[in-house]
């Protein structure tokens, strides 16, 4: 009985951490045109911190997997103190693919996996 109390309060929990009507993403993807390649910028939301021991990571649809990352850190590697980055290679106009990120509110301390398709 306990498993299982257990495991619907997980699913209450995700269920309550996915994108409700009305709430903005946490997370956007920026795009820097830069001669061959294109930057990817991953900016949070105000109020929202970008976790830097899991690497965030956009899957392309050719399954090739790109992880932002950043030398700026909190004085604990906790966190990113400037938005991380990846570069894509070519001038793409668009970009396609499904980007994973652990984020938390300034005022959490424990982070939530946050998919978004683009």
């Amino acid at each position: 009985m306990t498993a299982r109390l257990f495991a619907l309060g997980l699913l209450a929990l995700a269920l309550g951490c996915g994108g409700a009507a009305g709430r903005s993403a946490p997370l956007r993807v920026d795009r820097q045109l830069s001669g061959g390649a294109t930057t990817l910028v991953l900016v949070a939301a105000p109020g929202v911190r970008i976790n830097a021991r899991v690497k965030p990571s956009l899957e392309l649809p050719d399954g090739t997997v790109l992880r932002f990352d950043s030398p700026h850190l909190t004085a604990d590697s906790a966190y990113f103190t400037r938005p991380p980055t990846t570069v894509l290679s070519g001038s793409e106009r668009s970009v396609a693919g499904t980007l994973r990120a652990s984020v938390c509110s300034e005022h959490e301390l424990v982070c939530r996996t946050v998919t978004l398709e683009l």
